[in-house]
Formats: C-alpha cells, sequence, structure tokens
C-alpha cells in the first residue's frame, strides 16, 4: 500500500471515532483519537507518555523556546510526562486534524528493547524528552490496521494489543528507539528521571523537595538536577509548580472546583499565593478562569484530559 492510500484510509478510519473537537477514548486500551476542526490558540496541558501519528493536518507542541511541529510527514515521540504549550495549525471543518495516540507502557518497551539486537541499542543518556521524527510506510500500514480493529470487538481484544506492539516495535528501531528505550530501563538517565516524575504525579498536594525527588530517581541531587532538567527543559520546581497550576486549572473547568478547593488539592496553603501564580501563569485569576474558558469554546466536545 503506497503512502497516500494509507494516510486516506487511516484519515478515514479516525474520522469515524473522532466525531467532535477534543480527545476521544477508544475501545482499545491505551488509544485515543484527536479531532480539532480549526487552528487553536496555544493551550498549555499535561501531555503523558505516548506515540501520536497525525492522518490530517498539523499540531505544533512548544516545550522550553522550541517547537515540535508533528503531522502525517512526522509522529511524536513523548517518553515521559511534560507541561507542553500545544496549538493546532492547520485543520478546517472540511478537512480537520485528526490523529491518534498509544500510551507509552515502560514494561512493555522494557520487554521489546530486550528482544532487540543489541547492535541495535545505543547509549540513553540524557537528552530533551521529546522529538519528532519521519512517518514510515511500515509505520503508517500499522497504524491503519490498528484503527481497522476498532470495527470489530474481537479484533480490538485479538489484534489491537499485537499492533500496538508492533507500532511501538517500528518506533524502537527508528531515530527516536534510543529516547524511548530509555524508558524501559530503570538503569539510564531517562528512566531514573522518570520515577521521579511519577512521584510528582502521584499526588498533587504532598508537599516534596528536590532531595526526596533525587533519591527517587537514584542520582545524586546536582546530578538529578542537571539530568531532570535536560530532559524536560524545567528545573525540578519549575516542573512541579507548573503540573500543579494546570492540575488546578482542570479541577476548575471540568470537576467544578472552587479556586480555594483547587489550590488545596495541587498543595497551596495560601490561596492568595495560589491566585497570584495562577494569574501569571494563564493571564487570568481562577474565577475567571471557566467562564473565559466557555467563551473560547474550550469547553466543548469530550473532555481534553
Amino acid at each position: 500500500m503506497d503512502r497516500t492510500t494509507s494516510l486516506a484510509q487511516l484519515t478515514r478510519h479516525i474520522a469515524r471515532r473522532a466525531t467532535v473537537p477534543g480527545r476521544t477514548p477508544t475501545a482499545i486500551p491505551g488509544v485515543q483519537v484527536f479531532r480539532a476542526d480549526a487552528p487553536s490558540p496555544i493551550r498549555c496541558m499535561i501531555y503523558h507518555p505516548c506515540v501520536i501519528i497525525v492522518a490530517q493536518g498539523r499540531k505544533r507542541a512548544r516545550v522550553g523556546d522550541t517547537d515540535f511541529d508533528y503531522s502525517p510527514a512526522r509522529y511524536l515521540v513523548l517518553p515521559v510526562s511534560l507541561p507542553i504549550n500545544a496549538q493546532v495549525l492547520d485543520a478546517t471543518p472540511e478537512r480537520p486534524f485528526l490523529s491518534f495516540a498509544i500510551d507509552v507502557e515502560p514494561a512493555l518497551l522494557g520487554d521489546l528493547a530486550s528482544e532487540l539486537d543489541p547492535r541495535d541499542a545505543g547509549p540513553v543518556e540524557p537528552q530533551r524528552g521529546i522529538a519528532v521524527s519521519e512517518t514510515t510506510e511500515a509505520l503508517l500500514d500499522a497504524s491503519v490496521r490498528l484503527m481497522a480493529c476498532l470495527d470489530s470487538p474481537n479484533d480490538c481484544r485479538i489484534l489491537a494489543p499485537q499492533i500496538k506492539r508492533e507500532i511501538l516495535y517500528r518506533v524502537l528501531l527508528g531515530p527516536q528507539g534510543r529516547l524511548l528505550r530509555g524508558v524501559g530501563s530503570r538503569d539510564s538517565r531517562i528512566g531514573q528521571v522518570a520515577q521521579s516524575l511519577a512521584l510528582m504525579h502521584s499526588d498533587f498536594a504532598r508537599p516534596i523537595d528536590v532531595a526526596e525527588l533525587a533519591r527517587a530517581a537514584h542520582m545524586s541531587a546536582s546530578t538529578f538536577f542537571e539530568a531532570f532538567k535536560t530532559i524536560t527543559s524545567y528545573s525540578p520546581l519549575q516542573y512541579l509548580k507548573e503540573i500543579r497550576l494546570n492540575r488546578a486549572r482542570q479541577l476548575l473547568l471540568w470537576e467544578g472546583a472552587s479556586a480555594k478547593q483547587a489550590a488545596r488539592q495541587v498543595g497551596y496553603r495560601s490561596l492568595s499565593q495560589f491566585s497570584r501564580e495562577f494569574k501569571r501563569r494563564f493571564g487570568r485569576p481562577p474565577r475567571e478562569e471557566r467562564s473565559w474558558a466557555v467563551a473560547a469554546g474550550e469547553m466543548t466536545g469530550p473532555r481534553p484530559y
């Protein structure tokens, strides 16, 4: 099957499941589809480890001062959770942005990596925890077959797990294979930092400091700080503040929390400090965020988190 045909089929399969703007879970565990009918403003969201493959349109992920554009020509690899400034660049109602994401599971990656020829392995030292690579015909073919499984409950149950495995295998063999391979190894720098990230995300309200995060990563404080900033583009405390404020925004928009409740649930003891930092980050005080999001059309479609 040629590339044009594969993309046309992938577009049809995703469009049938992504019928409204936003992210929609599918019958395949760990696989979601996404649709946008128009370009979007920049929105900061927490992206969790995944591989995103695009059928149509173009989107941008900004981490720090670097942009990563992904489209039918380039897929996105995200081996660790990151706060990302995301923006849909190309989309119309007639030709929407369409993509799907596969969750990255460290155990599966470790299993796959252990079966690869050792000569294919390389260093997995610290590098930024996000990348894009050229979408190959083999990857597109597997993507079409995965989305086609959604036509049959039996295929979702029996075939889809194997095709997910194939897609991750293709990525492991690609230019970003070393980056993804590190997540499956607790001894690699990115695998160690991933352990500290898991601790951060496990309880947003829990007091935590760099020393505890370094211990979770089995590193000295200085080594941990350097590796963490290389991989995430944030210092540990900057990252912690970013994910707490983003979680607070979720609580305000989608769970009906008051500013006081949201602040408490993400670890702020001072409501005034929370309000200042929230406004500095998002441009509006917490009490205005939901009305702004409704007016901006952000509340339409499925919950995006």
